[in-house]
């Protein structure tokens, strides 16, 4: 294992044969590439829920919705198996995501109003400014035991969610699940502030060795994933909360 990389994203990724000493990953070119990447994905994502009318679901709706987090999900992999084409490939990633979270905004938009969507932007980044305020004062130290811990606890999220969708399909009501969700929901937007803490110190490590400029492209890419995973589970977080007053 290279420094705990048990991310389905990252696993695949090769680092030792990457070290460049003339061309070599830096900070800066993180910070640009991920915001390069948010700013695509920021523009796909107003440009397609501005249009999108939620009333207009049908089979086409859906194929987006499985089908872009799909593609995004590909894209992603093959940018940390064959980082020199990442620059093509992130692209794709952040238009297909972009593409993703447009409908899914639209989505909570219709109905608890664009507020929601406001609010859980402000609180993605603010939770980012707040993790990565924590990792580099040292407050928190990302060790072994650390990334397994939360690799364990991803592990059951996805257990039990699967297990709750297997019931449903079998005919459970979901009403019964509704603590259980509710749980997973609180959980998991734990568990995603938390693993900003692994992206920086992933970012922080190979940076250190030296990698080559070619894999920015994926440890911004690895950072944008967990930010989209917190603010899908926060989107989940404030429908709750709107639904309880």
């Amino acid at each position: 294992m290279r420094f705990g990389s048990q991310n389905p994203i990252f696993k695949h990724t090769s680092f030792e044969s990457s070290y460049s000493n003339e061309d070599s990953a830096s900070y800066l070119g993180v910070v640009t590439k991920t915001g390069l990447l948010l700013s695509i994905m920021a523009f796909i994502a107003i440009s397609i829920g501005s249009t999108f009318e939620v009333t207009a679901i049908d089979g086409s709706v859906l194929g987006l919705l499985i089908g872009a987090p799909l593609i995004a999900f590909i894209a992603a992999i093959v940018t940390h198996r064959i980082p020199r084409i990442g620059v093509v490939t992130s692209f794709i990633y952040a238009i297909a995501e972009g593409a993703f979270l447009g409908v899914i905004s639209a989505i909570y938009t219709f109905f608890y109003t664009d507020q929601i969507v406001q609010v859980a932007l402000l609180a993605t980044f603010g939770v980012m400014a707040a993790m990565l305020f924590l990792y580099s004062t040292g407050v928190v130290r990302v060790g072994a035991f650390f990334r397994r811990f939360m690799y364990s606890v991803l592990g059951g999220l996805i257990f039990v969610g699967f297990i709750m969708l297997i019931a449903v399909l079998f005919g459970v009501a979901i009403e019964a699940f509704y603590s259980i969700y509710i749980a997973i929901v609180v959980i998991s937007v734990i568990a995603a502030s938390l693993f900003l803490l692994i992206d920086f110190d992933r970012i922080t490590r190979y940076v250190d060795m030296g990698v080559d400029k070619s894999y920015e492209w994926s440890l911004s890419m690895g950072l944008i994933t967990t930010l989209v995973w917190l603010y899908l589970d926060l989107l989940r977080l404030l429908a709750i909360i709107g639904r309880r007053r």
